[in-house]
């Protein structure tokens, strides 16, 4: 697709108002010249439902353990609530919007990850769907819920999932919104710009830490895959303004 961008919005920004209101305008108004793709997650709105639910949620190597009863928390946070508030307010907006999971039209085919419960890693994009949908001048926004090749419903990690979409659909950007002002260096000042070949050296330097390291990783794999550039961005600077920092090759 010519211009398209994928978004990944979700995690704490789902629960900043402000920025979640500035996003969607800005979202909406592009998408009348321009093709995007919005995949979100929404871990507040999980977590309060498995509260409200008294559902205890194990971890296993830091990640949440999703067994059936929270898998169906799950989905009905992601599917039933953040997916409709993300295309009521874009629709709203003036935006073209449709709200859809990765399970619909088994557009995300995944393999479980059984150490992690019905946790599953996308193995195949079927580009019909979206991209019926994008050449009809509508929005896909799309839950990180997908299934498995029995149908078996999944739970997928959101950075995984928007990282797959843009390399199947040959986005000219990524862009992950972030509640960080993308990658900081030593002094904790936003790097503006990387490329490819600087990143092990910023790992082995201990400049990039944490889980800053799987991002960035996925990062370079887009790129390497034909995605033009990729951005960890400011969640608060929105998309038309764009803050944080661009790795490119």
């Amino acid at each position: 697709m010519k211009h398209l961008t994928v978004v990944k919005f979700g995690g704490s920004l789902t629960a900043n108002i402000q920025a979640q209101d500035k996003f969607l305008k800005e979202t909406a108004k592009i998408s009348r010249t321009q093709n995007i793709i919005l995949v979100h997650g929404g871990g507040p709105e999980i977590n309060a439902l498995l509260e409200k639910f008294s559902i205890k949620s194990g971890f296993v190597d830091g990640l949440r353990f999703t067994d059936a009863a929270t898998l169906d928390v799950v989905e009905m946070a992601l599917s039933g609530k953040v997916n409709r508030i993300l295309t009521t307010s874009l629709i709203k907006n003036g935006a073209n919007a449709v709200g859809i999971s990765g399970k619909d039209g088994r557009s995300v085919i995944c393999k479980q990850i059984k150490k992690f419960g019905f946790v599953g890693e996308p193995t195949r994009i079927d580009k019909k769907l979206i991209d019926i949908l994008m050449r009809n001048g509508f929005l896909p926004v799309i839950a990180s819920i997908a299934a498995d090749v029995k149908g078996n419903v999944m739970n997928v990690n959101a950075d995984t999932l928007a990282a797959s979409i843009a390399i199947t659909f040959k986005a000219r950007r990524l862009i992950f919104l972030t509640d960080v002002a993308g990658v900081l260096d030593k002094n904790k000042n936003t790097i503006k710009e990387i490329r490819v070949k600087e990143i092990k050296t910023l790992i082995k330097d201990q400049t990039i830490i944490g889980g800053m390291i799987p991002k960035i990783k996925g990062c370079v794999n887009s790129i390497k895959k034909g995605v033009k550039e990729v951005w960890i961005a400011d969640g608060m600077s929105g998309i038309q303004d764009i803050k944080g920092t661009v790795i490119k090759v």
